[in-house]
């Protein structure tokens, strides 16, 4: 009605004021008086149910003393015959405790523990195989799993020696306690010289989750006439009884059961982290301990709660009793309700009741409802960023071993094991990790716990089907106030593309750094090849000059020829360096391989030692090859002797083979060099011996510039092999066994057509060329300068000579007309060769030029080309040579 009237303006009604009021007074008195009736009455029958609850606990609280001071009673007894007499056998000890067994319900063994020294241990043990013969005896300790072993030595020792019963007590027997949880508590019972009771632990002879203590009682045996004084006594060992706790406190309260109280039993003297909860005995039954609650727990559900002391062996016992709620049921009357003053105000105050109750209803439930959705537009928005996450977020608990409680679905993706199977355990994380980064990631994680650092670590999965997957996890662990982990919280993302580019980079700077060092050493071997090639030019001259103008059968023509020779051979091994370095320029021509190591087999036969035997396995025919023929024979020397060297004097074997393949682009992945070659068909040619081997190491290392195993080697031979093979677009494999042996595999692309037969050059008679004129030469070495000038003369030419370039072309503009041929050294100080031919040319475009060089030709031909005709040699060169390329200039 007050509603409708201020919807439609209406003016409201009412009664009148005292009658209202008289109402509400009458309605109020009322409900007052009840309320106070009924409380008064409810005080009284509490303090009555307070007072009664107290009575019956004080008096369950003597009868368990008293239980307990019987145990206690009965030890000493037991422990009196040992201070009398510690010569006692096990039969007697057995005797003894026999009738304390039925007597004591609860007691699980009693003990005889003496004090051994370390001395005396050795006679104790063989005493006490005596006795237990068919089981043995030694004193042990046992590891935190419960496994026994020998114990160490120690100054003494508290050894259980006589335990009764004996069944289902074995594994006490021998067992030392001055390292078990109780040796403490024997320590002080000694000290103290009374009983001390241990805390809960668990027993070494228990097999289930059955906690007990011990009551130990030290034993002193008097020494003298007054066995009463302390100092006089001498301390024996210890006499022990194990309980089981919940038989031995349900023993205590069992009897006499009292309906009224639910009974717990707390070790006040307890330090964490030994339990404190002893025993839970409700009124009606007894329930298993593992059911019992906690003392705040136990406080909390009572209406009030008492606890008594027990005292006992130097430790405090609490017994907290509480009223049953049933019991306390009983305790109420209907005396309250009888002076409730009226049905009606009660009524009305339970009407007024259940209004606000349901308005307070709605409000939470509105509240409930705003909360429930901010909580899943929350969650919404948290799923959306792990979505949106790469990789796997995560949550776990960590114990030395994650085990996750969220996984993100980034986890399938990851790993290949979907969250649910991550967060249930049917997937460990740690089956996950590559074996060989277990031990890492375990170790860096817990250092990172423990010092409160966000983990951060890389490491390998390997997921089920083999592959292997690089990955970054980074996480933080969270903290409670105290400082304990509680969860660790991160993301582990794939970074296996960020490796492979990572790695893709390092071999590339590996192979920068290699090019490199390969230019350095070229420049070093080109610069020495063009100064050796300067003196053997010389030399070569020189020898041949002196040569041809003494008489025929002249007896030093012979040391003549030898000099030729040996600047030969010198000349080879310039252009080894050069071929080394990548600069040398080959004669390329069809080359037969097989035939190649045939023509060589005299050399090859006096290089092998008396003690190595070789072998040929030439395949016949064999398709061409395009190469320098000086080359490779150059290779298969290096070869076979540094097979030879790996025979060091022993007897064995040094096989060469050739023959052809069809060879798969895959192959190559394994060569020295040659990797990017395609495949195709190939000439093969293998150097392979029986001698001692290399190891990984000095094989990663045999290609290097002067790197040798050899005590007098100069470490090119294989470094020039390797230089060859990559300027003929080939391919080199090594293949090396500690003490088996090693083998070298050659691969050069085959040519179509019929493999050509390489043959020694034999020398044809000539008749010396001869022309006439003037020729200017010019070199800054003045040896080799003259040596040339010197040949021009054999062939009828008249010279002059310059040092250097502007003053050959100083002499060269004073009459262009006048010169022949100019012969120019190509590298000269200042004005380089290129440069004086171009300033001779300006001067005189048709001269005919020979351009001379301790380097190859490297199309320098190319880059002079004009009119004049120009020609090039390298040095050194023979007469002969020098004579050819002459009739060329001169044709």
């Amino acid at each position: 009605m007050l509603a409708a009237n201020l919807m439609t303006g209406r003016p409201r009604t009412s009664t009148p004021l005292p009658y209202r009021v008289t109402i509400i007074a009458i309605v109020l008195c009322g409900v007052l008086a009840a309320v106070l009736l009924y409380r008064e009455a409810r005080h009284s029958e509490q303090l009555h149910a307070e007072s009664e609850f107290v009575r019956r606990a004080s008096l369950r609280h003597a009868l368990t003393s008293e239980v307990l001071s019987r145990y206690t009673e009965s030890l000493f007894g037991v422990s009196s015959i040992f201070a009398l007499d510690t010569t006692l056998t096990r039969a007697e000890f057995a005797r003894a405790t026999q009738r304390l067994q039925a007597r004591l319900t609860g007691s699980l063994a009693f003990e005889w523990v003496p004090l051994v020294t370390d001395e005396n241990r050795a006679t104790l043990e063989t005493a006490m195989r005596q006795v237990y013969p068919r089981r043995g005896f030694e004193f042990m300790d046992f590891d935190a799993n419960g496994l026994a072993h020998r114990a160490p030595p120690r100054p003494f020792y508290y050894p259980i020696v006589f335990v009764e019963p004996m069944h289902g007590n074995e594994l006490a027997l021998g067992y030392d306690l001055t390292n078990a949880p109780s040796g403490p508590y024997l320590q002080r019972a000694r000290e103290l010289h009374r009983l001390v009771v241990t805390h809960q632990f668990r027993l070494v002879q228990e097999r289930g989750n059955e906690l007990g203590v011990v009551m130990v009682i030290p034993v002193f045996r008097p020494g003298g006439p007054a066995p009463t004084e302390p100092a006089e006594e001498t301390f024996t060992g210890f006499v022990q009884c194990v309980f089981h706790v919940r038989e031995l406190l349900e023993t205590a309260s069992a009897s006499d059961p009292d309906a009224a109280f639910d009974m717990l039993f707390v070790d006040a003297s307890a330090v964490a982290p030994a339990p404190r909860i002893m025993y839970y005995r409700p009124a009606l039954d007894a329930t298993a301990r593992d059911q019992a609650p906690s003392e705040a727990e136990f406080r909390r559900d009572a209406a009030f709660t008492r606890a008594f002391p027990l005292h006992i062996g130097e430790r405090e016992w609490h017994v907290i009793y509480r009223p049953r709620p049933e019991w306390l049921a009983t305790q109420h009357t209907s005396t309250p309700l009888a002076r409730v003053g009226s049905v009606l105000a009660l009524a009305a105050l339970l009407g007024g009741l259940v209004n606000v109750l349901g308005r307070r209803a709605q409000t939470i439930t509105r509240e409930v409802n705003e909360r429930t959705a901010e909580l899943a537009d929350s969650r919404r928005q948290f799923a959306n960023l792990v979505h949106a996450l790469p990789g796997m977020a995560y949550r776990a608990t960590y114990d030395g071993d994650f085990q996750l409680t969220f996984a993100s679905e980034g986890a399938l993706a990851l790993t290949g094991c979907t969250p649910e199977q991550l967060v249930s355990g049917a997937v460990r994380v740690r089956e996950l990790i590559h074996p060989d980064d277990v031990a890492r990631v375990r170790d860096e994680t817990r250092a990172a716990l423990q010092a409160h650092r966000d983990v951060e670590v890389e490491y390998r999965t390997r997921l089920r089907d083999g592959t292997v997957k690089w990955v970054l996890s980074r996480g933080r662990g969270v903290y409670d106030d105290a400082g304990r982990l509680v969860v660790v919280e991160g993301i582990v993302i794939d970074v296996t593309d960020t490796k492979r580019a990572e790695e893709s980079r390092l071999a590339i700077e590996r192979k920068l750094l290699e090019t490199q060092k390969l230019e350095s050493l070229g420049l070093l071997a080109g610069g020495i090849a063009h100064d050796f090639n300067n003196l053997l030019s010389a030399i070569l001259g020189n020898a041949s000059l002196a040569r041809m103008t003494l008489p025929a059968g002249n007896p030093i023509d012979p040391q003549l020829r030898a000099i030729e020779t040996a600047s030969l051979r010198a000349a080879e091994l310039c252009r080894q360096m050069l071929a080394y370095a990548g600069k040398g320029r080959f004669i390329i021509e069809r080359v037969d391989l097989s035939a190649l190591v045939e023509d060589m087999l005299p050399l090859l036969r006096v290089s092998v030692v008396r003690s190595a035997q070789l072998h040929l396995e030439l395949t016949t025919p064999v398709p061409g090859v395009r190469a320098d023929a000086t080359q490779l024979r150059q290779i298969v020397m290096n070869l076979v002797l540094n097979a030879v060297d790996a025979l060091a004097g022993r007897s064995g074997d040094v096989t060469i083979r050739t023959g052809y393949r069809t060879i798969d682009k895959a192959e190559f992945a394994t060569s020295v060099t040659g990797q990017n070659l395609p495949g195709g068909d190939y000439v093969v040619l293998e150097v392979q011996d029986t001698g001692c081997g290399m190891s990984r190491e000095v094989l990663g290392k045999i290609f290097d510039p002067f790197f040798t195993t050899k005590f007098a080697g100069r470490g090119l031979g294989l470094a020039a092999v390797q230089g060859i093979v990559r300027s003929h677009n080939g391919a080199l494999q090594v293949e090396s066994e500690v003490d088996k042996g090693t083998l070298f595999r050659l691969f050069l692309p085959a040519i179509a057509g019929e493999a050509v037969q390489i043959e020694a050059a034999k020398p044809a008679p000539r008749t010396r060329w001869q022309h006439t004129g003037h020729v200017l030469v010019i070199d800054d070495e003045e040896s080799v300068r003259h040596v040339i000038a010197e040949l021009l003369k054999t062939f009828g030419f008249s010279t002059q000579i310059e040092g250097n370039g502007p003053a050959g072309i100083e002499a060269f503009r004073a009459d262009p007309d006048r010169w022949t041929l100019v012969v120019i050294d190509l590298l000269m100080p200042g004005m380089d060769g290129e440069q004086t031919l171009k300033a001779i040319r300006a001067i005189r475009k048709d001269i005919r030029v020979l351009l001379v060089s301790g380097y190859a030709e490297g199309g320098i031909l190319e880059r002079v080309r004009g009119p004049g005709r120009v020609g090039f040699l390298a040095k050194p060169f023979e007469p002969d040579a020098f004579e050819d390329k002459l009739r060329e200039l001169f044709v």
